[in-house]
C-alpha cells in the first residue's frame, strides 16, 4: 500500500485582502491576478453577522446569533460597533460582554480565513466612528492577529476607488460594476466634482459627501441617522408582514418565537428579490397552522414609505448643507442601502437634474479597501486611519503634455 501525506492547500500570498465591517456584518473580498472573489467568512456564507449567541459556554459569532434575534433576543448581543470605547456593557444568558469583547469575538472568527487568504489585509468602517473608536477597533485586531496593513472611512475608500470614473467618465472596474439599479440621466461628464456615497446598517443610514479631485478624494460633510438604519426597516416589515398574517388568517406570528424568526430569516433574501422586481413569498410557520404571505415589491415600497421619504430627505438635506458650489454628480448608494425598499427610487426623484443613482454590488466597499493595500505595500499612503483625504495614485502624463510641464502633486492624508 501506497501512503501520500495530506498537504495544505496552496494559496497565493500575493493576493490581498479588504474587509468591510459595519455594525450589521464584516464582508471581505480577495483580489490577486487581475481577479476578484468574495472571500467567505461564516463557513459558506460570505458574511458574518455581527451577533453573539450567548445561550452557550462560548458565546459564538455569525449565523448562531442571527437565529436568535427573535426567538430569543435576551441571549444575543448585537448593533454593538458603535459603543466601541463607551461605558457600557451587554449582558446576554451567562455573559457580561463589553463592546471590544463583543468585536474581539468576532474578529477573531473572520480572522481565520483571512489570514489563510493573505498576509496583507485592509479595513474600511463607517464614518460615523470617532477617532478615539478607530482606535480601539484597530488594536482588537491586533490582539487577534489580523493582518493589517491600513484602514479607511468607507465612503473615503469607494471614492478613491472609483475615482476614474468620475474623473475621466470612464466605466467602474470591470470586478465591481453597479448591480443593475443604475438611474442616469445622461452619459457621465469628466472632471473633479462632487459625489455621496449612502451606507446603511443596523445602527444607522449615513452619507457622506465627498470631493474629488485630480490629486485626491476628500471627506466633506457626513450625515449619520440612527432613527432609519436598517434594523428600523426590518421592524417595519415584520410589523407590515404580521398584520397583513392577521388580515388573512386571523393568527398573529408575533405570538410565535419559532413564527416570528422564520420570517426574520427570509427577509435578507427577500429585500434583494423585491428590488430586483420579483415578488415574494414568505412561509409563517408554526406547530398548529402555516400561512404564506405573497408580496410584490410596490407593497414593500409602501410598507417602508415613511422611513424611505425621511431618509432621502435627510440625504438631500446633507448635501444642501454641504455648501457645493455644483450639485453632486452622482449618488452611490451601497448594497445595504439600495435594497432598502424605495430608498433609491426616492433618492433619485428628489435629485437634481443630471445626477446619476446607482446601487453598488455587494463586495463594492471591501474591494475598495482591498484597492489600497498595494499602496501602504509600497508606502505610498500614511500610516494612518484615512479619515479625511486618500491622495490618488500618480498616473502617467496624458499625451499632448507640454514637456517639463508638472502633474499635480498627490497629497498625503491628515
Amino acid at each position: 500500500m501506497l501512503w501520500t501525506r495530506k498537504l495544505p492547500p496552496i494559496h497565493d500570498r500575493s493576493r490581498v485582502v479588504g474587509i468591510d465591517l459595519t455594525a450589521s456584518r464584516a464582508r471581505a473580498v480577495s483580489v490577486g491576478g487581475g481577479k476578484v472573489r468574495p472571500l467567505p467568512l461564516d463557513d459558506a456564507a460570505d458574511d458574518l453577522a455581527l451577533y453573539l449567541a450567548c445561550d452557550r459556554r462560548t458565546p459564538e459569532a455569525g449565523r448562531a446569533g442571527v437565529a436568535l434575534a427573535r426567538k430569543a433576543p435576551h441571549s444575543v448581543v448585537s448593533n454593538f460597533l458603535a459603543g466601541i470605547g463607551q461605558p457600557g456593557e451587554f449582558r446576554a444568558g451567562r455573559h457580561v460582554l463589553t463592546p471590544e469583547a463583543a468585536l474581539e469575538l468576532v474578529a477573531a472568527k473572520f480572522r481565520e480565513p483571512v489570514a489563510a487568504e493573505s498576509d496583507a489585509a485592509a479595513l474600511v468602517l463607517p464614518p460615523y466612528l470617532a477617532a478615539y473608536q478607530v482606535a480601539r477597533v484597530v488594536a482588537v485586531a491586533a490582539r487577534v492577529k489580523l493582518p493589517l496593513k491600513g484602514s479607511a472611512a468607507a465612503p473615503l475608500a469607494v471614492a478613491a476607488h472609483r475615482a476614474a470614473a468620475v474623473l475621466d467618465g470612464k466605466p467602474a472596474p470591470a470586478a465591481d460594476a453597479p448591480a443593475g439599479d443604475v438611474l442616469k440621466m445622461r452619459p457621465p461628464a469628466g472632471g473633479p466634482a462632487a459625489v455621496v456615497v449612502v451606507d446603511a446598517d443596523d445602527f444607522a443610514l449615513t452619507a457622506a459627501v465627498v470631493a474629488v479631485d485630480r490629486d485626491a478624494v476628500r471627506l466633506g460633510a457626513v450625515g449619520c441617522w440612527p432613527r432609519v438604519g436598517v434594523r428600523v426597516w426590518k421592524d417595519r416589515l415584520l410589523d407590515a408582514l404580521a398584520d397583513r398574517c392577521v388580515r388573512l388568517c386571523r393568527r398573529d406570528p408575533r405570538d410565535s418565537a419559532d413564527a416570528e424568526q422564520g420570517m426574520y430569516d427570509q427577509l435578507d433574501d427577500a429585500l434583494d428579490r423585491a428590488r430586483a422586481g420579483q415578488r415574494v413569498s414568505l412561509s409563517v410557520r408554526t406547530a398548529h397552522w402555516f400561512q404564506d404571505l405573497i408580496q410584490s415589491p410596490e407593497e414593500f415600497d409602501a410598507n417602508c414609505a415613511a422611513l424611505a421619504a425621511a431618509a432621502a430627505e435627510a440625504v438631500w438635506e446633507l448635501v444642501a448643507g454641504a455648501g457645493l458650489r455644483v450639485p453632486p454628480r452622482v449618488v452611490w448608494l451601497t448594497h445595504a442601502a439600495g435594497r432598502l425598499p424605495g430608498l433609491a427610487r426616492l433618492i433619485h426623484q428628489n435629485a437634481p437634474e443630471g445626477i446619476a443613482v446607482e446601487v453598488l454590488p455587494a463586495g463594492a466597499v471591501a474591494h475598495a479597501a482591498a484597492a489600497l493595500v498595494p499602496r501602504w505595500l509600497a508606502n505610498d499612503l500614511p500610516r494612518a486611519h484615512l479619515d479625511s483625504v486618500i491622495a490618488l495614485e500618480r498616473v502617467a502624463a496624458p499625451a499632448g503634455r507640454v514637456p517639463g510641464e508638472k502633474p499635480g502633486t498627490a497629497r498625503g492624508a491628515t
